[in-house]
Order: C-alpha cells, then structure tokens, then sequence
C-alpha cells in the first residue's frame, strides 16, 4: 500500500515536467534566411511603435553601418485616416449577432482596401517608389511585442519582391527593445 504522501509526491513527479512543458512550448521561435541583408546595405524600416521606440530601432540599424531610411507605419496606411467608414459599418451591424459582426467587418475593411482605397495598387507604386527614387534595397518590417510575446521580423528584397529572411523571437523576460533589435540585425546578417 502506498503512502498518501508518498503518492502526491509520485503524482507531482509525473505531473511537472508535464506542466512545465506545457507552460513552455506556447511560444516557438521561427527563422528562415534565404540571403543575408549585410551592413552597408540601404534599408527601409517599417514599424509601428512609439516615437521613442522607433529612434532606438534607428539608432541600432544605423550604428551597424546600414543606411536607413524610416517610415511609418500610419504614414503608409490607416484604414481610419483616410475615409472615415465607422458610420457605414454602424448601419450594416444592427440585426447582427455573434461571429456575423466580426466577419462584417473584415468585410467592409476588404470592400474598403479593394475598391475604394485601391489598396494593392497604392502599396505597389509605395515600393516602386521605395526602390526607384529612394534607393532602398530591402524593406525590413518589423512588430515588437513584451516580453510574454512573440516579436517578429521580415526582410524584402525590392529588386524581386522575395522574402528573403523571416523570424520570430520569443522574447524574454528581460529582453529590452535594444536586445532584441540586436538580436534581428544579428539575425539578418547572418552571424
């Protein structure tokens, strides 16, 4: 016969690893380099974050020796900034329920992007534009999260339109926005 607290201790012995594996394995980090973007290299950043964030992704693309060339996100595109469809949607929404009214709204974001904006035509002249009268060689995208997060990372080379690098860093708990922008830049280089 077992002892009661000799079998939690069994239980918790067999139960732990599971836990903590499972506490673990949620985030997964996602790399893929087909070229390496080398310092030297003239680079657009897209990122949407904070002025103060931006200037320190900035700072440390630049300090590494490539030519930066910064553009925001918004300035881009902001699907509230440029046509205000906020009322078109109250209208549509009334009678729907549940699931309907988020698909109603990727709906008319489509509708919106597609047909009234023209959305793939603005983006295409946007890198064309990029490319020819600025000079930049790759587009670097790039979406940083907190800690218990996934930030992620790609590079475009503009001659092809191919992505040539992608990654997604789990970040730590102590990781700073500096650490990991060096970690990408060490990433993309190929060290």
């Amino acid at each position: 016969m077992i002892h009661p607290g000799r079998f939690g201790r069994i239980i918790l012995i067999i139960l732990l690893p599971v836990f903590l594996y499972s506490a673990c394995s949620t985030k997964k980090s996602v790399k893929f380099m087909k070229t390496p973007v080398a310092p030297g290299t003239n680079i657009a950043v897209m990122i949407d974050a904070k002025n103060d964030h931006k200037n320190v992704v900035l700072e440390k693309f630049m300090t590494r020796g490539y030519t930066v060339i910064a553009i925001n996100a918004s300035d881009y595109y902001n699907i509230d900034s440029i046509f205000d469809i906020h009322d078109l949607k109250k209208l549509s929404y009334r009678g729907t329920v549940g699931d309907s009214l988020v698909n109603m709204e990727r709906t008319y974001n489509n509708i919106y992007k597609l047909h009234i904006y023209n959305y793939e035509v603005n983006k295409a002249e946007f890198i064309n534009e990029l490319k020819t009268k600025l000079k930049v060689q790759y587009l670097i995208l790039l979406d940083l999260k907190d800690w218990q997060d996934i930030s992620w990372a790609r590079a475009i080379n503009l001659n092809n339109y191919e992505v040539v690098w992608v990654e997604n860093y789990p970040n730590k708990f102590r990781d700073q926005i500096p650490d990991v922008i060096e970690h990408f830049i060490n990433s993309m280089s190929g060290k």
